[in-house]
């Protein structure tokens, strides 16, 4: 992985076999990252994906065999447990044209993969919602 700095965003290009979440997680921890957006285009291989089911409190998993065309990427860093994390969702197409997408628990590049880190002033801690069965942002303000 390559990268550019300015003052509030790091612009990344991850070489072919760079792990997509892994790498920002990495990079968010070299870097002190605590909060930070991410966008990004690019071709990946052998993505896992899923969908999120409140009824059973878990992750329906699916890996998608083969290299695809990742049309987007959107995200974010935060803390888990005092450590970067990376919660991002994609959608990605293959040879028939055809678009998958959800949550992206894996996937390494193939071709190309930019993206952009938009860094954010202040970090953002993950805490675990029991009602919801994940561990959800944890903000101090609240119109209600």
């Amino acid at each position: 992985m390559k990268f550019r700095m300015d003052k509030s965003r790091a612009y990344m290009t991850l070489a072919k076999g760079d792990n997509i979440n892994k790498t920002f997680e990495s990079f968010a921890e070299v870097k002190g990252v605590g909060c930070a957006w991410l966008n990004g285009i690019g071709a990946l291989e052998n993505p896992e994906i899923g969908y999120y089911s409140l009824e059973d409190k878990a992750y329906h998993r699916k890996t998608f065999k083969g290299e695809y065309e990742l049309t987007s990427l959107i995200g974010n860093i935060t803390l888990k447990e005092g450590k970067p994390f990376s919660h991002t969702h994609i959608t990605f197409s293959d040879t028939e044209f055809r678009v998958f997408g959800g949550h992206l628990f894996n996937a390494n590049i193939t071709a190309a993969g930019e993206f952009i880190m938009q860094f954010g002033s202040d970090e953002i801690n993950r805490e675990m919602n029991a009602e919801i069965g994940l561990p959800l942002w944890c903000l101090e303000e609240s119109l209600g």
